[in-house]
């Protein structure tokens, strides 16, 4: 009992200090009283596990700057979606030993629990008003996805096409280029019919989101010498790229991380694979043409 009772009071301790420093660095006043009572709940859960430990508590602090640093990065949404997520492991392990507990602490874990699980609605319902961009992360998806599946087919085509690393990459740019402003102009349509988002912003994370996914994976064909390693680095961001956002809207939206990983790349690989097949049967088909 008393190594699960540190690990919970090591934990509700990081949880207080956390939610203490977020409430000073948001803005916004009803997010900071929100956050503040959070804080002083966690503090109350870490007595109450501190009780049952003969030792002082400590918590990493290395893990407190990196969530600072993810809640400047990503926004207090996904860092606090990342620590409730954490928070329904726990209180599943506060249920199973609910019932090992003197009577007087179970009604105490109890009220513990109704805290935790109220947490949810709560920071939810001040972080709709705080951070209004999550609105947008279903057209930055919309970007980033669509660039990464057409940019990555491209340069797979001319895989099976040429050997000049230089041509595929300038190739994709200017497809992506003009790909970016046909996806925000598509977007700007689509939010026209939407009154909770704005049309220009919906466009410019659409756009911006695409355009910047396909730099990152043409700069590989400028920067090494061989089609192929190019390729491989270029398909390699690609998969990080689809990785990292795939993870931040599982945590985000509460799905499943590794479903939707998979069928992303999965995606990615066949059309990869389906390109490469057409750019070589054109090499085939005109082989007086010097690619």
């Amino acid at each position: 009992m008393q190594a699960q009772a540190l690990r919970y009071a090591a934990e509700e301790l990081f949880n207080a200090h956390f939610y203490e420093w977020l409430s000073g660095w948001v803005r916004d006043y009803s997010l900071k009283e929100v956050l503040a009572k959070f804080a002083r709940q966690e503090k109350a859960h870490y007595d109450f596990w501190q009780q049952w430990v003969e030792r002082p508590i400590r918590y990493s602090r290395w893990r407190l700057y990196w969530y600072r640093f993810l809640a400047w990065l990503l926004g207090p949404t996904f860092v606090l979606r990342l620590l409730e997520k954490n928070e329904h492991q726990t209180i599943a392990e506060y249920r199973r030993i609910l019932p090992t507990l003197p009577q007087a602490a179970q009604a105490q874990l109890t009220a513990l629990i109704e805290e935790e699980e109220n947490h949810e609605a709560e920071f939810l319902a001040a972080l709709n008003q705080y951070e209004p961009r999550i609105k947008y992360i279903g057209f930055i998806v919309l970007g980033l996805s669509d660039a990464i599946i057409e940019v990555t087919g491209v340069h797979a085509g001319f895989l099976g096409v040429s050997h000049r690393p230089l041509t595929a990459g300038i190739a994709g740019l200017i497809v992506g280029f003009a790909a970016s402003i046909s996806m925000a102009s598509a977007a700007y349509l689509q939010a026209k019919q939407n009154t909770e988002v704005s049309a220009p912003l919906s466009a410019a994370y659409t756009g911006l989101s695409y355009i910047l996914a396909v730099i990152l994976l043409a700069l590989p064909y400028f920067l090494l010498g061989t089609m192929g390693l190019a390729f491989w680095s270029s398909v390699g961001l690609a998969m990080l790229l689809i990785l990292g956002f795939v993870y931040y809207s599982s945590v985000l939206f509460e799905r499943n991380f590794r479903t939707e990983a998979l069928e992303s790349l999965v995606v990615l690989g066949l059309t990869a694979l389906l390109s490469y097949g057409f750019g070589e049967g054109l090499r085939r088909f005109f082989p007086e043409v010097s690619w």
